[in-house]
C-alpha cells in the first residue's frame, strides 16, 4: 500500500535536492574558477615583478634578482621555477633549477608582449602551472638608441598546483558534505511539516473510528482550527453518517413493520389451527377453516410479493421494456381491474385528458403498476362518494399525470414527509389487514427507476394531489 506521507516526502526531497545540487554545482564551479583566476593573477604578478628586474644598460642586458626577497625560487623542496631566454640562449635560471641542469621550462612562440598559461609537469615531477611571457626588456630613456639592438626575451614562471588541488579538494568535500547535511536536514524538516500538515486529517480519521451510527450525536465536528481542504471532506462524511443513520433507522423500522405485518396473519393461522385441533367436529369451525386459512395465506403472499417488488425497484433489478403504449387504453384497463374493489370507480374517477399525444414509448409494467397503486390509494383514502379528478397534460417537457383526492383524515406535515417510507401507514391503527403501506414506496422507486418524477403535496388541509411527470427523454411519439 502506498503512503501519502512517503510520496510527499520523497517528491519534495527530490525536487529540493535537485535544486540544491544545481546551486551547489554552480557555487563549486564559481569557486573553482575564482581560485584558478586568483592563481593566474598570482603568476602574472610574479612574472611582472621579474620582468621589472630585467634592465638594459650600455654593457648589455642585466637581471637584478635577489633570492633573499623571493625565497620560493630557492632550493627548497616546494620551490617554484623561472627561466629567462634572450633569443635562443638561456639568459637566467632560478636557483631551484640548478639541480636539474638538463631540464628547461616551457617555451612557446607567441606574439610580442603577450603571455599564455599552461598546465605542466615541473622538473621535480610535481604538477604545476606555467606562464610564458614574450616581452621587450626595460630600456632607460638615456639608452633609447639601443632599442633596436636589444632582443626580446621569454620569461617562463612555473609554480606547483598541489596546494591549489588540495584547496579544491577541501572545498569540494566541504560542499559535498554540506550538501548531504542540507538534504538530510531538509528531508527531516519536510517529514515534520507533512506530519504536522496531516494532523487535521489524522484527527478526522480518529473521529471516524469513534463513529457509532446507533448514536444520535455525530462526532465529526471539530472545535479546533478549521482547514479549507479538510472541511469539505468533514461535511460530506457528516452527510454520509447521517444518511447511514437514516438508512439504519429505516431498516430497523421496516424490519419491525414486516414483523408486525406478518405477525398478525401468523397469529391468526395459529389460533385457527389450535381451535380446529381442539374442536375438530365443530361444523362452524371446520366449515370455514379452509377458506380462512387460504384468505390469510393470500394476505401474507400479497405482503411478501409487494416487499419483493419494492426490493427489485430499489435495487434496479427490474428489466424495462419500452414499447408504444396508449395511455387511455392503459388507464381503462387499470380502472376495470380495480372495479371489483370499488364498484363506483367509473363514476368517481373524472379523467381530463388534455395531452397532445395518446401514445407514448414507456415500460408498460412500470406505468401499469404506478397507476394501479395511485388509483387504489386515492379511492381508498377518500370519502366513498367523493370525486377524484385525474388530469393529463403535455408540454415540451413531457407528459404530466396528476391525481387529486379528498382525505378521510387530515395529514400533518410529519406524516406527509413519510408517506413514501416502506410500510408506513397514515392511519394510527392497523385494523385494516388489506393495507400494508407499500404502495407509494413502490411507486416512488419504480418512477425513479424509469426516470419519472413523482411528487405529492397538500392542496388544502383535507385534500392531497399526486403528480407523475414523464420527461421527453422517457417517451417517444409513435
Amino acid at each position: 500500500m502506498k503512503s501519502l506521507t512517503t510520496n510527499l516526502a520523497n517528491t519534495m526531497t527530490y525536487v529540493v535536492s535537485a535544486i540544491l545540487i544545481l546551486v551547489f554545482f554552480a557555487i563549486d564551479i564559481s569557486i573553482d574558477n575564482w581560485v584558478d583566476a586568483e592563481f593566474d593573477n598570482a603568476l602574472t604578478d610574479k612574472s611582472n615583478y621579474l620582468k621589472t628586474l630585467v634592465k638594459v644598460t650600455p654593457k648589455g642586458t642585466e637581471f637584478d634578482f635577489s633570492g633573499e626577497f623571493m625565497p620560493e625560487f630557492g632550493s627548497s623542496t616546494k620551490a617554484s621555477f623561472f627561466q629567462l631566454w634572450q633569443g635562443s640562449n638561456v639568459f637566467e635560471r632560478s636557483e631551484s633549477l640548478t639541480q636539474y641542469s638538463d631540464a628547461n621550462l616551457l617555451k612557446k612562440d607567441i606574439p610580442l608582449n603577450s603571455a599564455v598559461f599552461a598546465d605542466v609537469v615541473l622538473p621535480d615531477g610535481r604538477d604545476g602551472r606555467a606562464m610564458v611571457s614574450y616581452f621587450e626588456p626595460q630600456i632607460p630613456k638615456a639608452n633609447r638608441a639601443m632599442i633596436s639592438k636589444v632582443e626580446p626575451m621569454w620569461l617562463t614562471i612555473a609554480i606547483t598546483t598541489e596546494d591549489l588541488s588540495q584547496i579544491s579538494v577541501i572545498i569540494d568535500s566541504t560542499l559535498g558534505i554540506g550538501l548531504l547535511l542540507v538534504i538530510v536536514l531538509i528531508r527531516w524538516a519536510v517529514i515534520k511539516v507533512i506530519y504536522r500538515g496531516l494532523t487535521p486529517l489524522n484527527e478526522l480519521n480518529m473521529s471516524l473510528k469513534t463513529v457509532n451510527v446507533n448514536e444520535k450525536h455525530i462526532p465529526l465536528s471539530s472545535d479546533s482550527e478549521r482547514y479549507l481542504e479538510i472541511e469539505p471532506i468533514r461535511t460530506e462524511l457528516n452527510k454520509f453518517v447521517k444518511i447511514s443513520q437514516q438508512y439504519l433507522q429505516t431498516e430497523k423500522r421496516i424490519t419491525a413493520d414486516i414483523a408486525h405485518e406478518l405477525k398478525t396473519p401468523i397469529s391468526e393461522l395459529i389460533s385457527l389451527s389450535e381451535i380446529y385441533i381442539r374442536y375438530p367436529d365443530d361444523e362452524r369451525i371446520g366449515g370455514s377453516y379452509k377458506q380462512d386459512v387460504l384468505s390469510i395465506s393470500l394476505r401474507m403472499k400479497t405482503i411478501v410479493n409487494n416487499l419483493l417488488l419494492l426490493q427489485q425497484a430499489s435495487s434496479e433489478s427490474i428489466n424495462l421494456h419500452c414499447q408504444p403504449i396508449n395511455i387511455n387504453d392503459l388507464m381503462s384497463r387499470v380502472i376495470d381491474e380495480l372495479a371489483f374493489k370499488y364498484s363506483a370507480i367509473h363514476a368517481r374517477l373524472m379523467i381530463d385528458n388534455r395531452a397532445a399525444d395518446k401514445s407514448y414509448l414507456i415500460d408498460e409494467f412500470s406505468l401499469h403498476l404506478i397507476l394501479t397503486n395511485l388509483f387504489d390509494n386515492a379511492l381508498y383514502y377518500s370519502p366513498a362518494k367523493s370525486m377524484i379528478p385525474i388530469r393529463l397534460t403535455s408540454d415540451s417537457q413531457g407528459l404530466v399525470i396528476s391525481i387529486e383526492n379528498q382525505l378521510l383524515t387530515c395529514i400533518n406535515a410529519n406524516d406527509l414527509e413519510r408517506l413514501t417510507l416502506p410500510l408506513f401507514q397514515a392511519e394510527q391503527s392497523r385494523s385494516n389487514s388489506d393495507r400494508h403501506g407499500l404502495g407509494l414506496a413502490i411507486v416512488e422507486n419504480v418512477a425513479k427507476l424509469n426516470g419519472f418524477t413523482f411528487s405529492f403535496e397538500l392542496v388544502s388541509t383535507d385534500k392531497i394531489m399526486f403528480t407523475l411527470s414523464i420527461p421527453v427523454k422517457a417517451d417517444r411519439e409513435t
